[in-house]
């Protein structure tokens, strides 16, 4: 595949439709079940908004490892278009400023890593998995 086809696909996927990984939070109460979760599997919540070419440069980056990452912990997903109010939720409960994209690790209950815009990278994420 050549760069352009490439370019092309990643922009032709729309939020979590690529990777079977993710799991999307749709309410409050999934956030509440996933920080549950937390306690014994570590978790990963990543927002994105379709309107952000750097979300979906961040999106494929990820996705690019979702193998390896689903591995070590659970993907989920916000729309921070549709879902504004589960978004605004996340940082409320877990007292980490919203952006977007933003990916945010939760393990035992506690946010252990968390990065924003550029930052989003499935390397520095895999760093941290080894590590918990």
């Amino acid at each position: 595949m050549g760069f352009f086809e490439g370019v092309k696909g990643m922009f032709s996927q729309s939020g979590a439709d690529k990777a079977e990984e993710w799991q999307i939070l749709e309410g409050k109460d999934s956030v509440d079940k996933l920080l549950s979760r937390s306690e014994s599997t570590p978790q990963l919540i990543y927002k994105h908004s379709d309107r952000c070419s750097v979300c979906i440069f961040a999106k494929s980056n990820l996705e690019q490892q979702a193998g390896d990452i689903s591995e070590a912990t659970d993907m989920n997903f916000v729309d921070v278009i549709s879902s504004r109010d589960v978004s605004n939720y996340i940082a409320d409960k877990l007292n980490v400023r919203h952006e977007s994209p933003q990916a945010i690790l939760l393990n035992e209950g506690e946010v252990v890593w968390h990065a924003s815009h550029g930052s989003v990278k499935a390397e520095p994420l895999m760093e941290v998995l080894r590590k918990n």
